[in-house]
């Protein structure tokens, strides 16, 4: 939390207060329309306050979740990059079904294309 939101926090409660406090006058001095007014301006003011409470919190959950999006998007790319790696590997006993089935010992040359090798 910033220093400046933290004050401006204090700020609304001593704010509240006050006018609570004014409200509290108001209405043991008979002007109860006055204190009526300042009791909901203290609601106000305390609505206030949680709102930005509220606000911070989003905030702080939204930048959060960006935080595990952007750290599940580089363990992707990363896992991607890796079975990129192996595919490529296998690429060289991939070229008929001999090959593959034995890893590359055999070879049929009847039927194998031979897409793998250079010319």
């Amino acid at each position: 939390m910033k220093p400046s939101a933290r004050i401006l926090r204090w700020h609304y409660i001593a704010a509240a207060a006050l006018v609570g406090h004014c409200a509290a006058t108001s209405l043991n001095a008979g002007a109860w329309w006055y204190g009526v007014g300042l009791f909901i301006a203290s609601l106000l003011l305390l609505v206030a306050l949680a709102r930005d409470v509220a606000a911070a919190r989003e905030t702080c959950r939204t930048a959060r979740a960006e935080a595990v999006r952007m750290q599940r998007a580089a363990r992707m790319r990363d896992w991607q990059a890796r079975d990129r790696a192996v595919l490529d590997g296998w690429d060289a006993w991939l070229c008929c079904v001999p090959a593959f089935t034995s890893r590359g010992a055999e070879h049929d040359s009847t039927h194998c294309t031979r897409k793998d090798q250079a010319a």
